[in-house]
C-alpha cells in the first residue's frame, strides 16, 4: 500500500517501507554488470531445472522429498557454473561438467546408502546400462518400512537437451524381491541406452516398496521410504 509493504512472518505480521535498487539501474548501470551476469545464469539454470523436473518425472513419482525440485535447481546452477568455455554470464548447462549430477539423491530423507546395503557392480556397454547385485539377504540388506512385504528396483534412462521440449525417458523394473531371509543370487537387470543427438544421457537407480495382497503386488501409498539416485551421465 503506497510505499509500505505488509507481510506475515514466522513471528507475526510486519510492515516495511518499499526499497531495493531500481530495475532500470540493474539492467543498464555498468556497476551492476556482475549482477546482470549472475541473473542471466540463474535464469538459464531455472529453465534447465524445469526440464530436469520433466525428464525425471518417472523418478520423482516414486522417490522425492519436499525440496527435491529446489535441489535440482541448485544442481543445475552448479553445472552451469562448471562451464569452462563460455564467458561469465554466458555459461551453459550443456557445456558444464555433467558428472556433477552423479550421486544426486532424489529423496534426501531416504538416501540410497541408508536404504539399500547390498553391493552392486555397474554393467555398462554401448547399448545398455545396468547393475549386477552381489548375493544378499533382502531382509537384512534392504531397510523394510512398515507395511512392505516386497520391493523392486528400477532404472530410469532419460536424454536431456534444453533446446527440446520433449525429453525422452524410459523405465524398467527388476524382479519383485521378497523381503525375507532367503539369499538372493544373480540379480542383474539393465535398460537400453537412450541415444539422442546433442543430448546428455542420464541414468538413475531406485527402489520402490510393495505390499502383497492375495497374490497381487501394490506400491505403498507412503513413498517417503523410496530411494533413488543418479548413477551415470554420458
Amino acid at each position: 500500500m503506497g510505499d509500505v509493504t505488509f507481510y506475515k512472518g514466522q513471528n507475526g505480521s510486519f510492515a516495511r517501507q518499499k526499497g531495493g535498487v531500481d530495475k532500470a539501474k540493474i539492467l543498464n548501470d555498468p556497476s551492476f554488470q556482475r549482477v546482470r551476469e549472475n541473473l542471466a545464469e540463474f535464469a538459464r539454470a531455472a529453465a534447465v531445472s524445469n526440464i530436469l523436473k520433466g525428464a525425471f518425472r518417472e523418478i520423482t513419482l516414486r522417490s522425492k522429498d519436499l525440496r527435491t525440485h529446489n535441489r535440482l535447481y541448485t544442481l543445475a546452477v552448479k553445472v552451469v557454473k562448471s562451464d569452462l568455455v563460455s564467458k561469465r554470464g554466458q555459461r551453459e548447462f550443456m557445456l558444464g561438467d555433467h558428472s556433477l549430477m552423479e550421486e544426486f539423491q532424489f529423496n534426501i530423507n531416504a538416501t540410497w546408502n541408508s536404504t539399500v546395503f547390498a553391493k552392486y557392480l555397474p554393467q555398462n556397454s554401448d547399448t545398455e546400462v545396468g547393475v549386477a547385485f552381489e548375493t544378499f539377504i533382502p531382509g537384512v540388506k534392504i531397510a523394510k518400512p512398515t507395511g512392505a512385504t516386497d520391493a523392486r528396483f528400477f532404472l530410469v534412462a532419460c536424454a536431456i537437451n534444453p533446446e527440446e521440449k520433449i525429453q525422452p525417458t524410459n523405465l524398467v523394473y527388476s524382479q519383485v524381491i521378497k523381503l525375507d531371509q532367503e539369499p538372493l543370487t544373480g540379480l542383474v537387470f539393465s535398460i537400453p541406452r537412450i541415444i539422442v543427438e546433442n543430448a546428455i544421457q542420464v541414468y538413475a537407480l531406485g527402489i520402490e516398496y510393495l505390499q502383497e495382497v492375495n497374490g497381487a503386488y501394490y506400491a505403498l501409498n507412503d513413498k517417503s521410504h523410496n530411494a533413488a539416485k543418479i548413477i551415470l551421465t554420458d
